[in-house]
């Protein structure tokens, strides 16, 4: 009987077929009853309750997968895989619809945890507590609105901290949610939980991924969450962080109603530190030199110092005519987007983050993540859009794994 219901799940999946899920799933319930047409001394393994509720998930049919997970937890089955995986099948059925349902969100986030719970104990389960982050990941999309992000911090924290014992291989996903929940605790006020978070994180980043390093820094700048003598250390033998340090310092003075009298002077270090960046010889640096020219340019456009911003985009202009409309950052074809400058400001856009990445042993392999440099140019661009003045950048873009609420 196994072989006969495998088969039909396995047709079910393959061709999407509604006719098969529905015969695989009436073997089962047949089978559970005692009722089966097929030989009763012939086995029957609990695991296809949980294939069975899997498939019915990915074919839009909650009913099913729901009375499949009823029935797995009836029977005394083995602890294998299989028990993790009805849990998550469990909270992808509970999932809220809006950040309004509390109650739903704690109940899914109780489903996760358990799976992760259940798998982080076993080294052969460790798949399922990165499946279980990235189902989480995507349940959560609609708490990161402003006002919604301080529920996830006890879920978030844990899942992180998971992912840290039993040492996550794609340590750029690990460091995406340590930056995630770092925004959550500022984002809830928490901020001396923040520093004790960045004292662990922002190592882990900077040894692991430090593509990402300069985005913790830009956050631990601003938000004042490292000792200001060791943030100057750390920006001494880097010119994009001697940047980044200067802007970020700029934004909290402006934040709090302080900024120095010496703003143009500050800001004009920072260009100068820009123009030693010799992206003609390190070609690999190109990306992060047009990246922070375009925030020096967006900031000292704020900060009403016209003459840093033209020479920042001046800059910039030298730099498009040799790559062909940025079409080397920005691979393949789409719609343009002709952007320009001027003192007013167009209303500052969401950015959308990056979809998770897809789940292992179930789903398929990791697609790659989205450059940052393509949706956050665009993003400071996006604000001058209307705006008659100096430049005209043509920048092609197309989206990819993006998603939007």
């Amino acid at each position: 009987m196994d072989l006969v219901i495998t088969q039909e799940l396995a047709r079910a999946e393959s061709q999407q077929d509604a006719a098969s899920l529905k015969k695989a799933y009436e073997l089962i319930k047949s089978a559970n009853l005692g009722k089966s047409e097929f030989d009763p001394s012939e086995s029957f393994s609990p695991d296809l309750f949980v294939l069975c509720a899997e498939q019915a998930l990915k074919m839009g049919q909650p009913e099913v997968s729901e009375d499949c997970i009823q029935m797995y937890f009836k029977v005394k089955a083995p602890i294998t895989q299989f028990l993790g995986r009805a849990h998550l099948c469990r909270a992808q059925m509970c999932a809220p619809k809006s950040a309004e349902n509390l109650e739903e969100f704690e109940n899914c986030v109780t489903q996760y945890m358990k799976a992760i719970n259940f798998a982080k104990g076993e080294p052969r389960y460790y798949f399922l507590v990165y499946n279980a982050s990235v189902l989480y990941w995507q349940m959560v999309r609609p708490f990161l609105e402003p006002g919604y992000r301080h529920h996830l911090i006890p879920s978030l924290s844990q899942i992180v901290n998971v992912l840290s014992q039993t040492e996550e291989e794609d340590k750029e996903w690990h460091a995406e949610l340590m930056l995630e929940l770092l925004e959550c605790y500022l984002q809830a006020g928490r901020k001396e939980e923040a520093a004790r978070f960045c004292s662990t994180a922002a190592p882990f980043i900077k040894s692991h991924v430090p593509q990402k390093y300069r985005q913790m820094f830009s956050v631990m700048v601003r938000h004042e969450l490292m000792d200001k003598l060791q943030l100057k250390e750390e920006k001494k033998n880097s010119i994009s962080l001697s940047v980044t340090f200067y802007i970020n310092m700029l934004k909290a003075k402006a934040e709090q109603n302080d900024l120095p009298g010496d703003v143009s002077v500050i800001l004009r270090k920072a260009y100068r530190h820009l123009s030693r960046y010799n992206h003609q010889r390190f070609p690999s640096i190109r990306e992060e030199k047009m990246l922070l020219l375009f925030e020096l340019a967006r900031f000292s456009l704020t900060l009403k110092c016209m003459e840093i911003s033209s020479d920042c985009l001046s800059d910039l202009k030298k730099m498009e005519s040799k790559v062909s409309g940025f079409m080397t950052l920005l691979p393949g074809v789409g719609r343009l987007l002709t952007v320009h400058l001027d003192k007013r400001q167009r209303r500052e856009k969401q950015f959308t983050r990056p979809w998770p990445p897809g789940l292992r042993s179930v789903v398929g392999t990791l697609p790659s993540f989205l450059p940052v440099f393509c949706t956050t140019a665009v993003r400071w661009c996006l604000q001058f859009y209307t705006c008659p003045f100096l430049f005209t950048f043509i920048v092609a873009t197309r989206p990819q794994h993006h998603s939007c609420f």
